[in-house]
């Protein structure tokens, strides 16, 4: 297997891409990370990379992220349509350069929402799509997760978090009644602590979730933490101000939706019920047990096989 990295001028902006290759002859698997701002390729490096006997695996370091990030760039500001324009540029970019006709986009969390909103404007270019902890609507998620934290509460009997989970009330949509921003981000630490966000049971955690990346960037952690706080800066209020996967209905390439059971950063029943309703050539809806919202990484097995039998 060939490991290397290489920048590239994507709409006039200098970005990053490695790429994990045994023969060319595979087909291309394009992993758009989450975030915004979240580069996963020391994850996807450590936890995925047997993916690479099947596919030419290429993780992209997104305008704005990890080693695409940049000063210089920051003067053009970060938009969700510049985004899906840097994206179609890539995917043409590797499509001549592998010299397929199609390929494969599995999108995690933030990179499933700019994944599937590429796919149902470009079907043309995608053979199939992998959405990991596929966000539907922060319009329809909020109660799902308040409703997780206030029952994780009250059964680990946490006194002050259930107090105040009742005097902010249920939310209306995304909203709760006064302060919806600073409840909202409280109830987020919550779906964190109790496990909605990497799963208690898992090997995975925010410790050594943190080492794998300083032992990949190094030096270059730095930019990493920089891109992450600039993309979710720019990027967060646009996604919230707008409900745009919720209004796909249809889709012409074949869809995997992979869930890990209690992922509550994107609520696997707010999923499922959209998915119920979506048309697409072919679908399948999979839930790993013992797994949350990074799945990808918590149960990589199961998750890489999952990968392996759509080919």
């Amino acid at each position: 297997m060939k490991v290397f990295n290489q920048f590239i001028d994507i709409n006039n902006s200098r970005q990053n891409i490695l790429t994990m290759l045994s023969s060319v002859e595979n087909p291309v698997l394009l992993i758009v990370h989450g975030g915004p701002g979240s580069p996963d390729r020391p994850l996807v490096c450590k936890y995925n990379s047997e993916l690479s006997k099947y596919y030419t695996v290429v993780c992209w370091d997104q305008r704005g992220s990890g080693l695409s990030y940049s000063n210089a760039n920051k003067e053009n500001g970060l938009t969700i349509e510049l985004m899906l324009s840097d994206l179609k540029e890539l995917v043409l970019f590797l499509l001549i350069k592998y010299k397929k006709e199609k390929l494969y986009i599995a999108g995690h969390s933030w990179g499933a929402y700019l994944g599937l909103r590429f796919v149902s404007a470009y079907p043309q270019y995608v053979k199939y799509y992998i959405g990991t902890g596929q966000g539907i609507s922060s319009f329809v998620d909020e109660i799902y997760k308040y409703n997780f934290v206030l029952d994780k509460a009250e059964k680990l009997n946490d006194v002050k978090a259930v107090q105040k989970l009742k005097d902010f009330g249920v939310p209306t949509g995304k909203e709760y009644h006064g302060r919806s921003e600073e409840v909202s981000v409280y109830v987020g630490k919550l779906v964190h602590k109790y496990g909605g966000y990497i799963h208690p049971e898992s090997s995975l955690n925010m410790n050594t979730y943190f080492l794998e990346y300083l032992k990949f960037y190094r030096h270059n952690i730095f930019k990493v933490l920089a891109g992450i706080h600039y993309s979710v800066k720019s990027l967060n209020s646009q996604i919230d101000s707008e409900d745009k996967i919720s209004s796909i209905t249809e889709i012409n390439v074949p869809i995997l939706l992979i869930f890990g059971e209690q992922d509550y950063i994107c609520p696997v029943p707010a999923a499922k019920k959209w998915f119920e309703k979506l048309t697409a050539p072919k679908k399948n809806f999979v839930i790993i047990k013992n797994a949350a919202h990074m799945v990808n990484f918590e149960k990589a097995n199961e998750w890489n096989n999952e990968l392996i039998k759509i080919l």
